[in-house]
């Protein structure tokens, strides 16, 4: 996991953050999931028996519960990089987490009613509870994905058989945050309304500046949405973190200028990069000479190719 990644993790793992990033991009501003129920949960799905082993790590999952009893397991799933698998991929920690759900239930120890109940080991009167994930994409990218299930199956050229099928076949469709299609974020009640809309505006520096003038929550940031504007904007450079009783419109408007202008240094040496990733697929330049151009060893180079799809 990269340290993109692992920012956010921490950012959004906040309950208030987590339930208004839930209530905004899914409930479109309903405030139907309340940060006091919720509860962060084990990242790691994992299956283990005689069909089968293996694990998935979630990024961030919180279980939600009411009056004391568990209701429903929010997952939040961060993507930088377009995934092509992204609905299968959800669709297999979706159903892992409904298998931990299951075994749970089968180490109660019940008494069984009958061998239906005896062979499973789950009552006729058990439940699950709802499993529910929302990919948030912050990449560059246009997102080139599929959507759900559907885009990523092959039904055949027969139209009226592929009609059947896709009766048949359930569309598991993605909840999906795309934050760079996505521009009006007043559903949230947090600093993510913040955060979002800064993002936004992170090409154009007119308008970047003039929300920072507008929106006087921009001088009394706190000191974590600070960092995770910086990974988001994609700077690395940031020096300046002003503590709150030192802010004034003035200082505040200098770390602003520094994260614009770091971020498009970032992103001309991005574009390098994207240049030189390029060239090496259609095989015009050799990883040796890229990595070179980059200041790079090729290692690392090879590496930062493929984090970035190629």
């Amino acid at each position: 996991m990269g340290k993109n990644d692992i920012t956010l993790k921490d950012y959004l793992s906040e309950p208030k953050r987590y339930a208004d990033l839930l209530n905004g991009s899914i409930f479109q501003g309903r405030q139907i999931i309340d940060a006091g129920e919720l509860i962060e949960a084990d990242t790691v799905q994992s299956k283990s028996d005689e069909q089968a082993i293996m694990e998935r790590l979630n990024d961030i999952t919180m279980k939600q519960t009411k009056d004391g009893s568990l209701f429903a397991v929010w997952t939040v799933a961060n993507q930088q990089y377009i995934d092509y698998s992204m609905p299968a991929r959800v669709m297999l920690q979706d159903a892992l987490s409904y298998d931990r759900q299951l075994k749970e239930l089968k180490r109660q120890g019940y008494d069984f009613a009958d061998s239906g109940e005896f062979l499973s080991r789950i009552r006729q009167d058990d439940h699950l509870h709802p499993v529910i994930t929302l990919v948030i994409y912050w990449g560059e990218d246009e997102w080139r994905g599929a959507k759900s299930l559907h885009d990523i199956l092959d039904f055949g050229a027969d139209p009226v058989l592929a009609q059947e099928l896709k009766q048949l076949v359930p569309e598991y469709p993605l909840h999906f945050l795309n934050l760079s299609e996505v521009h009006n974020y007043s559903h949230s009640k947090t600093e993510l309304r913040t955060l979002f809309e800064l993002y936004d505006r992170r090409k154009d520096k007119s308008a970047f500046t003039q929300y920072v003038e507008e929106h006087d929550e921009c001088r009394h940031m706190d000191a974590e949405t600070y960092w995770a504007l910086r990974i988001l904007v994609n700077t690395t450079k940031l020096k300046t973190m002003i503590p709150h009783s030192e802010r004034t419109e003035k200082n505040m408007g200098n770390v602003f200028d520094e994260i614009w202008e770091d971020a498009r240094e970032e992103g001309l040496h991005e574009g390098k990069l994207t240049t030189l990733y390029d060239l090496v697929h259609d095989g015009l330049l050799s990883i040796k000479d890229a990595a070179a151009r980059a200041s790079m060893t090729e290692s690392a180079f090879t590496t930062e190719m493929q984090k970035a799809g190629y």
